[in-house]
């Protein structure tokens, strides 16, 4: 397995990735509105904040699956932007919570979703981002490091294990182009 890579190999992981990144997004609004809704907050305010949050991700995710129904591919750039806004919603209900809530699981999904999608330069960005943002808030919050250190590091694992992911499908997708050229090749030799 190869961490060295095409931008066109890059392009071909996004394209495949797209309806995981949708579907994630799915279950991080749902998962996300069960939780608010569950464990909520004793400030109505603060309940109609997380909500609608959730529903405007909601909202921009029925946008791309909409696109992706139709046939078009989601650019790279609102793919990109759009697992940045799951990330900044999953840490603006976090941080609305005091830090300590359920809520931070909703940080796997969303960057399973972008490292099985992403190169994995860009996964570690995110990830590296996320986990750094979460250091911060913790700190701010005065939760017990020891906690918010291995929630850190279980969010660069996850994210680690989708780019190794993307790594296996490159190199299937790789694997099948060469076996298909080949056989191509092979037919237009023997006629």
């Amino acid at each position: 397995m190869s961490w060295n890579f095409k931008k066109s190999e890059a392009a071909a992981g996004l394209d495949h990735g797209q309806t995981v990144i949708v579907t994630a997004r799915w279950i991080l609004i749902a998962v996300g509105l069960f939780l608010v809704t569950v464990v909520p907050s004793h400030d109505v305010g603060e309940v109609r904040l997380q909500v609608a949050l959730i529903l405007l991700l909601g909202l921009g995710n029925f946008f791309l699956h909409g696109l992706l129904l139709k046939g078009r591919p989601v650019s790279g750039a609102v793919a990109y932007a759009a697992s940045a806004i799951d990330l900044t919603v999953v840490t603006i209900l976090l941080a609305s919570q005091g830090g300590d809530s359920p809520v931070y699981v909703l940080y796997f999904p969303a960057l399973l979703a972008l490292s099985v999608a992403f190169e994995p330069t860009i996964t570690a960005l995110y990830a590296a981002g996320t986990a750094a943002v979460y250091g911060a808030l913790a700190i701010v919050e005065g939760l017990d490091p020891a906690i918010a250190v291995t929630r850190a590091l279980m969010f660069v694992a996850v994210a680690f294990c989708g780019a190794v992911y993307w790594q296996v499908e490159r190199d299937r997708r790789s694997r099948q182009r060469s076996a298909t050229t080949s056989t191509t090749n092979l037919e237009g030799s023997l006629r």
